[in-house]
């Protein structure tokens, strides 16, 4: 009991055993003086200093999660939701006169959505890189605050050359800010719990920012309302940017919120997962690696496929309402059941998820439960394709039970976050990903010619053509995932174990790790 009792406070007061038997300051200390190797996980240093699950109890574990839970989710959402509402500003804009006053004849008006994701394209991998290297926290806040002063500048714009040049801009900055919340989702939260949270951060109700603010905006006498509606959301984004800088840790390891003895709590909890947290060298055979791996191409051919909804709908939504018959402000208000729709889809099968996950861990629905996220959609957008422009409110209701994609979407993302160990891997692979949801945002939009407006035939069929594609997919994915944990339980020996020494936190990836399985 007295040498519980002292390995308790010296957990508590910072001191660290390790494996060796040594006892260390802080996680920072020398490769000599701790015996951790440099390529090791950050979570290294708070690792084996608990005995094991049995060290702490259920309600210790639970209290942290809470903890986490009340820091990180709502940072998390706004770091999501704040960025989707500004990246289409356009949409809104463009009821108030900007297509007008910016000359956008023609298809302009696509270029300029696809535009963003140009932007977000050539910053990918630099992105990636960023974020290996640099502090987390620290790169969103630059990232956000610099975002701001863009889109406050794009409501000075006065020509389609600068919105193009503006929202190339702006889609460089956002390409840090979707993988970064998911390297912190893997960071903060195992693999079972983070259904349900990506869940809860990845909606689509940004519309409550924009249909609110967009209909104010309406009531303004300017001529040039449409810059106002950029004013508003790019002072709302800098605000978020300071807060995020003072708020957000850039690793659990770093957290203040966090006593030293939750820390460790919270690194044994991630043991079983053999994901890592967090490691800062680049490690060229990960790279590689990554390329190599079919499932990598599984997974980027599906968010290809997947995204091309969200490229042409975020976009043409608001003018697709409009070409209905309504005016401009009802028209935004019109499109906030769109946002409801993508967050009813994200919270339905993210929460099917998180319950199989807890209460019959043995079955696994992942895949599965993309497919009827799938199917979900892909029958509205049916109907989007054939119905005729005088069904009004078939065509509406349609309209938003086809954005039940982002369900599957995020879904997902959550997998790949799942499924990749290695953090040089981990950011080669969301560069990769969020590479093509890039080109598939330019590709989208491309679709709805402005000669068909506004049924855009052309448009509904690539959208559901896309569900269609997304599903043969994932059941490829699915088969691979199936096949490699089966191979796997034949070559590892120790598979039963949760706890892998061998293994545990040496920055391995899912391949070179035996004692990994997927999930799917």
């Amino acid at each position: 009991m007295a040498a519980q009792d002292e390995k308790a406070t010296a957990v508590e007061t910072g001191r660290l055993s390790i494996s060796h038997g040594q006892v260390m300051d802080h996680p920072d200390v020398s490769e000599e003086k701790s015996g951790i190797a440099p390529d090791a996980d950050v979570a290294a240093a708070y690792a084996d200093q608990l005995d094991g699950e049995d060290a702490f109890t259920k309600k210790e574990a639970s209290w942290v999660r809470w903890k986490i839970d009340f820091r990180m989710v709502p940072i998390l959402w706004l770091n999501v939701t704040l960025p989707a509402m500004d990246k289409v500003t356009t949409s809104t804009a463009a009821l108030y006169g900007m297509k007008t006053a910016t000359n956008l004849t023609g298809n302009r008006y696509a270029w300029v959505g696809s535009a963003f994701y140009f932007g977000y394209l050539v910053w990918c991998f630099p992105s990636a890189s960023i974020l290996q290297r640099l502090p987390i926290a620290k790169t969103l806040c630059v990232a956000l605050i610099t975002w701001a002063f863009v889109l406050i500048g794009t409501g000075f714009a006065n020509n389609f050359e600068t919105l193009i040049a503006l929202r190339v801009l702006l889609g460089a900055l956002e390409a840090p800010l979707s993988p970064a919340n998911f390297l912190m989702l893997s960071m903060w939260y195992t693999r079972g719990e983070q259904p349900l949270r990506a869940g809860l951060f990845f909606t689509g109700l940004s519309v409550c920012f924009t249909g609110p603010i967009g209909y104010g905006v309406g009531f303004i006498t300017s001529t040039n309302k449409w810059r106002w509606f950029f004013w508003i959301t790019g002072m709302i984004t800098f605000v978020w940017g300071i807060i995020v800088g003072l708020f957000l840790p850039d690793s659990p390891v770093k957290a203040k919120f966090l006593t030293e003895r939750e820390k460790a709590i919270h690194v044994e909890k991630l043991r079983a997962d053999q994901t890592g947290m967090e490691n800062k060298k680049f490690k060229k055979e990960q790279m590689i690696e990554a390329f190599l791996d079919p499932k990598t191409w599984l997974i980027v051919l599906f968010q290809f496929f997947i995204s091309i909804p969200n490229g042409g709908l975020t976009n043409f939504a608001p003018l697709i309402i409009n070409g209905l018959g309504y005016s401009s402000q009802r028209s935004v208000l019109l499109t906030m059941p769109t946002g409801i729709m993508q967050t009813v889809s994200s919270y339905l099968c993210n929460g099917a998820i998180f319950l199989c996950v807890n209460y019959y861990p043995k079955y696994q629905i992942r895949c599965i439960v993309i497919i009827i996220g799938c199917v979900a959609g892909l029958i509205p957008a049916v109907f989007l394709y054939t119905l005729p422009l005088n069904a009004l409110k078939s065509r509406l209701a349609a309209l938003y039970v086809a954005y039940f994609y982002i369900g599957p979407y995020v879904v997902s993302l959550g997998i790949n976050t799942a499924n990749t160990a290695g953090h040089t891997k981990k950011v080669t692979v969301n560069a990769l990903i969020f590479i093509t949801y890039c080109v598939s945002n330019i590709v989208g939009p491309q679709f709805f010619l402005a000669n068909q407006a506004p049924l855009y035939v052309l448009g509904m069929g690539a959208v559901l053509a896309s569900y269609v594609l997304s599903i043969l997919t994932i059941l490829m994915y699915m088969a691979y995932c199936i096949y490699e944990n089966r191979r796997r339980d034949r070559l590892d020996a120790a598979r039963g174990q949760r706890v892998h020494q061998d293994t545990d936190f040496k920055d391995l990836t899912d391949r070179e790790n035996i004692h990994f399985r997927y999930v799917w």
